[in-house]
């Protein structure tokens, strides 16, 4: 029951539509998704399988570089279980301590080149839609920059959850039609406890 209600509905949907909206935005990063997927769906109603779904390392880096652009929460929260040292301050147990990397997430610091969507800087040895390889200092510096599902205990317990409904959703989807949307995308995202579509993002 944890596991479902972790991935709750808006949860999984709001990632979802982050991920659609980046690959309609991004043409080229969506054609090579496309390309990626084919090579495990041949067909139409090809079926899924658990071997054909470890091939797709760029659609797993499209679904991160869609969460990085587009975070579902604001941060996360926890209570320290015993007196600690944060960065030279003295911090009692049972304290709240927020992490909110908003700003982290769009820094040139942590990830250069943050405004373009570039899935290639979660791949390793990765070449851009150009064939390029990207300099090294594309790739994240610091792994807890980047905790869309929190860590350790603590973590998301639907996690596995979300990223297998994402993967076979996305993967249908862009092997079967092509992904656009030819309207304005500023302000796509509303908060209201986790970041939700605003209406007006797919009007009818």
């Amino acid at each position: 029951m944890d596991m479902l209600m972790a991935e709750w509905i808006p949860y999984t949907s709001s990632t979802f539509t982050a991920a659609l909206l980046c690959l309609a935005k991004n043409p080229g990063e969506a054609g090579r998704t496309r390309e990626e997927v084919m090579k495990v769906l041949p067909e139409k109603d090809s079926e899924f399988t658990e071997a054909s779904m470890k091939n797709v390392p760029y659609l797993r880096a499209c679904i991160k570089e869609s969460q990085r652009i587009y975070p579902l929460v604001i941060g996360n929260g926890r209570f320290l279980n015993r007196d600690s040292v944060l960065s030279g301050y003295q911090v009692p147990a049972g304290t709240c301590v927020s992490m909110v990397p908003l700003s982290l997430l769009s820094s040139e610091e942590h990830f250069p080149k943050a405004a373009e969507f570039l899935p290639e800087r979660w791949i390793r040895n990765a070449t851009d839609s150009n064939g390029q390889c990207p300099a090294n200092d594309l790739k994240l510096k610091n792994p807890f920059v980047f905790l869309p599902f929190g860590f350790g205990p603590r973590m998301c317990v639907g996690k596995r959850i979300v990223d297998m409904e994402l993967e076979l959703g996305i993967a249908r989807l862009i092997r079967n039609f092509s992904i656009e949307f030819n309207h304005p995308t500023e302000n796509a995202f509303r908060s209201s406890l986790i970041n939700l579509p605003e209406r007006n993002l797919f009007p009818i």
